[in-house]
């Protein structure tokens, strides 16, 4: 039977090749802060795709609508008119009329006649969009910039680290509040955009760190095979 000390060196390994494995997640912060990277984010030709400046977040509604933390910016359009992250969680932001945090929605007339035409998130954070209409009597047509709401950021108090739910998703600490804002609007930078956040796992560091944990196992268990050795040959010996 595996020991504490083997099961824990096996979890460590574990941790470890998953912080590998999130090297290529857009947004990934890994487990250990040994192996955190900063690389700049990749250019991409989505419109919907923006990377959060250094120690902000987005902010999520997962589908239990509970209030979650994520770097990934790579946002797209749901059946239901939403903003939402690559798992299908709503992005939160202000709505263009003003009022409380809400998902970000494209007005449903508008949505339903398909003149929600060049889409696009814009470094401060502005959701917006190109309506096309023809006037019914005239048959003029009419071009005009509509805007959604604008994405909201979240930044949390220095040294009060966010709940790690997986790679990408964070939750929030019990008793602190996280400060909310808007991309480029004094407290927070603009966002990047056309951008997708690479991750923050430094690839090489983190290979390292794994073979470390692997060499780590072996020797614990050469130990292990050693105490066995060593109890046999005195059994043996009272025998």
């Amino acid at each position: 039977m595996l020991g504490a000390g083997s099961l824990d060196a096996l979890k460590r390994i574990a941790d470890r090749a998953n912080d590998v494995l999130a090297a290529y997640t857009p947004g990934a912060i890994p487990r250990y802060g040994d192996v955190n990277g900063a690389l700049p984010p990749l250019p991409v030709d989505d419109p919907l795709s923006v990377a959060a400046p250094p120690g902000a977040w987005f902010v999520t509604l997962d589908e239990r609508g509970a209030r979650t933390y994520t770097r990934a910016g790579s946002f797209h359009i749901g059946a239901d008119g939403t903003l939402q992250a690559i798992d299908g969680a709503r992005v939160l932001g202000t709505p263009a009329g003003g009022g409380a945090l809400a998902p970000l929605r494209l007005p449903e007339p508008d949505r339903t006649l398909g003149r929600c035409g060049d889409l696009h998130l814009e470094d401060d954070g502005v959701l917006a969009y190109t309506r096309t209409s023809i006037d019914p009597r005239t048959r003029e047509r009419s071009v005009e910039r509509a805007v959604v709401g604008r994405v909201a950021l979240a930044r949390f108090p220095a040294g009060s680290n966010p709940q790690r739910l997986d790679a990408t998703h964070f939750g929030a600490v019990a008793g602190v509040v996280p400060h909310l804002g808007v991309p480029a609007d004094g407290a927070f930078a603009a966002l990047a955009t056309h951008a997708r956040d690479v991750g923050n796992v430094d690839i090489d560091t983190g290979l390292q760190r794994l073979t470390e944990a692997y060499v780590a196992f072996s020797a614990l268990q050469a130990a292990h095979k050693a105490e066995g050795a060593g109890s046999k040959v005195v059994m043996d010996l009272l025998k």
